[in-house]
């Protein structure tokens, strides 16, 4: 994990405890207001902890380790 990662994922767990901090808040003082705030802040974390899932995929271009190659098939 690279620099930008871990600066990435803190991110993401700092906007899920605003997202904590004003759902509670909302729940405290009884007041819907928080709700959008809330909402704006769950959707900044999701997209902090999303991995980048298609770099490993790319990495291994998508073939099984224990593929045939199907060389010994073109000797036939």
């Amino acid at each position: 994990m690279d620099f930008l990662d871990s600066v990435r994922r803190r991110a993401g767990w700092m906007f899920l405890g605003l997202v904590a901090v004003l759902a509670s808040m909302g729940y405290h003082f009884g007041n819907v207001r928080f709700v959008p705030l809330a909402a704006g802040f769950a959707i900044l974390s999701v997209v902090c902890f999303l991995d980048r899932g298609r770099q490993q995929v790319r990495s291994s271009n998508g073939v099984y380790p224990g593929a045939d190659s199907g060389i010994h098939r073109a000797s036939r």
